[in-house]
């Protein structure tokens, strides 16, 4: 190989072919016993020789190193930092030894052309839902190990696979041109719809590419057969991105618990034409693909490439979305002392309460009525259906909450789909209480998204699906947190990524009104303060010693006896809340009721007071 390659001007100057599958294809060739092929690059390195070898004897341009999985996950994790210091230095040499074999296969063919190494980087496994900085930080640091080892072995281009947004790629990326001259390509995984599994949409992500220096190509792999592939790529404006383009080979059957490919070179041969015919610029195979898809690839007779159809219009996001037939936002931006209060949708199909209490908050003046989605992580009847159904029983606004918890993006997508497609205009967005510690072994989380990340999706579907009339969404304010300056960094991601509003936890205590005025100091946007009254002695000791990011003064619970009767308490209840309310009025944007125990009443009798306080 030449020591310097311009990598971007040879594929503008005729199409190339990637190899196909690596882990399938090993699996096929070698059995199920054969283990993991990353490991081989040091325990059997011939094996993964000959795949190259093969691929470049089909007439392969590029070889991606076997490094998708070389990653600690894949060397097994340690939870000590000396062992992870060994991990990491493990992975910088497996990914060393993978550039030394495709070297090596690439001068033992001397095939008579110029056949090029990319260093191939797949996602790190990074588990559940995890928002540690520690944790950042270690992910990063051995992105860029991966990175370093390649670059070190003297590779040229580095080829992000199978990603499914660019959070991880960006920041390596600058790193990688800080460095080096490297051709960078980021190939992600979209389904037939053109979405990633973080619900990222495929021109959001040409979008991304075409504005970042640091990226030189996009491409997508996986996910998808060809068809589909062909029919997503059709919609996108590349402008001058190098394109890549390695579908599966088809859509698996699964055969005694195996993902099993069909037959189907003829049609993913005729399949790949058509999407080179799009401009594209390399052309190559994922899962299912071997060294025939490869060879019928390289056989076609016509390497040029077409000329790209005409930029198509884009879908970019507006600097300011316009919520003009919100009137909810409306209120809320115009200085209003917004009033909103929230139910807990049954536990069983009685949907009894609910519509009663919502009632009489409706009658009381509130004037959005939010719904829980499953608080503390026990089922409840779904918040977006309730919200349906209270605002089409009552013709009142409401907003459901809708948790990251349960769903995945699949479900998540259709959730939000259906709930806007029956006149719902306003989420409030958030991670999601965890399962309880001891359902953990019957009833798994998700967290195919956290809170940004959903917000990130929704603002997707605003430019994309609803810009005629977006949806608002907002998001928890924990004022409870330790560092409340790390918690306005997660507020102001929160604000990037489209929340007009936050909500807060109950506020009891001087000192966490003080808290939020604080936060409103440093950050500009609208809060909501939670107040939720407490009805008995019993009640407050619970809300004092068990609920956590919530601070009840000893004083509160003092105002509070044992013998007291219900009325009493409840009457106590309501003064503490009009005195928390009176407290926070210069401060609050709006009020944000939590109604106990489905007694509406209380908050009628708060709203009550508060006006004739305010008369």
């Amino acid at each position: 190989m030449a020591d310097q390659i311009d990598f971007r001007e040879i594929c503008k100057e005729r199409r190339l072919v990637t190899d196909g599958a690596m882990g399938t294809y090993y699996r096929e060739k070698y059995g199920e016993g054969g283990g993991i092929p990353e490991l081989d690059n040091e325990a059997a390195p011939e094996r993964i020789r000959e795949i190259h070898r093969e691929y470049i004897r089909a007439g392969a341009d590029i070889l991606r190193t076997n490094t998708f999985a070389s990653n600690t996950g894949t060397f097994g994790g340690g939870p000590k930092e000396e062992d992870r210091e060994q991990l990491l230095k493990r992975v910088y040499e497996n990914v060393q030894a993978a550039m030394g074999i495709a070297r090596d296969a690439i001068r033992e063919e001397a095939c008579g052309r110029s056949v090029f190494v990319a260093g191939d980087i797949g996602p790190i496994p990074e588990g559940g839902h995890k928002e540690d900085e520690s944790r950042e930080q270690e992910i990063a640091e051995e992105y860029r190990t991966i990175a370093r080892a390649h670059l070190d072995a003297g590779v040229q281009v580095i080829w992000f696979e199978t990603f499914a947004d660019f959070d991880r790629i960006l920041p390596v990326a600058r790193w990688i041109k800080s460095v080096s001259d490297a051709f960078v390509m980021a190939s992600f995984s979209v389904n037939m719809y053109g979405y990633t599994n973080a619900g990222v949409s495929a021109a959001s992500l040409v979008e991304t590419a075409r504005e970042a220096e640091e990226i030189d190509g996009i491409g997508f792999n996986c996910g998808v057969g060809p068809a589909h592939l062909a029919r997503v790529l059709r919609r996108l404006d590349f402008g001058d991105l190098i394109v890549s383009a390695a579908p599966n080979a088809g859509y698996a059957d699964r055969i005694r618990y195996r993902n099993i490919y069909r037959d189907n070179l003829e049609y993913f041969g005729q399949a790949l034409e058509e999407i080179a015919g799009l401009g594209v610029n390399i052309i190559g195979g994922c899962c299912g693909t071997d060294p025939a898809y490869i060879r019928r690839l390289s056989q076609a007779p016509d390497k040029r490439i077409p000329k790209r159809a005409a930029d198509r219009p884009e879908v970019r996001a507006d600097k300011e979305v316009r919520y003009d037939n919100n009137p909810f936002i409306r209120r809320l931006y115009s200085g209003e002392k917004v009033v909103i209060a929230e139910l807990d949708p049954p536990h069983d199909a009685n949907d009894g309460k609910m519509l009663e209490a919502a009632a009489v908050l409706k009658e009381a003046g509130v004037e959005m009525i939010t719904f829980s989605d499953s608080p503390m992580g026990r089922m409840r009847a779904d918040s977006a259906m309730s919200a349906v159904k209270v605002a089409n029983r009552l013709q009142i606004e409401t907003m459901p909450h809708i948790a990251c918890r349960d769903k995945n993006v699949i479900g998540m997508g259709a959730q939000l789909l259906g709930a806007y497609m029956n006149g719902i205009r306003n989420f409030l967005l958030v991670t999601g209480d965890p399962v309880p510690s001891g359902d953990r072994d019957m009833v798994k989380s998700v967290y195919d998204f956290h809170s940004i990340t959903l917000m990130q999706y929704m603002a997707r579907m605003n430019r994309e699906h609803f810009a005629g009339d977006p949806a608002a969404y907002g998001g928890a304010l924990n004022y409870g947190r330790a560092n409340l300056d790390a918690e306005i960094r997660r507020m102001e991601k929160k604000c990037e990524a489209g929340a007009s509003f936050f909500l807060t936890q109950p506020i009891y205590s001087d000192e966490d009104i003080a808290k939020i005025r604080y936060i409103k100091s440093r950050i500009d946007t609208k809060i909501l303060c939670g107040i939720m009254p407490l009805v008995s002695y019993r009640n407050a000791l619970f809300m004092k010693n068990e609920i956590t990011g919530i601070s009840v003064p000893d004083e509160t619970v003092a105002r509070y006896r044992p013998d007291m009767s219900r009325e009493e308490a409840q009457e106590t209840g309501v003064q503490i809340a009009v005195e928390i309310a009176e407290k926070l009025y210069d401060t609050a944007d709006g009020y944000y009721f939590m109604v106990p125990f489905n007694r509406a009443g209380m908050i009628a009798r708060i709203l009550e007071r508060m006006k004739q306080n305010r008369s």
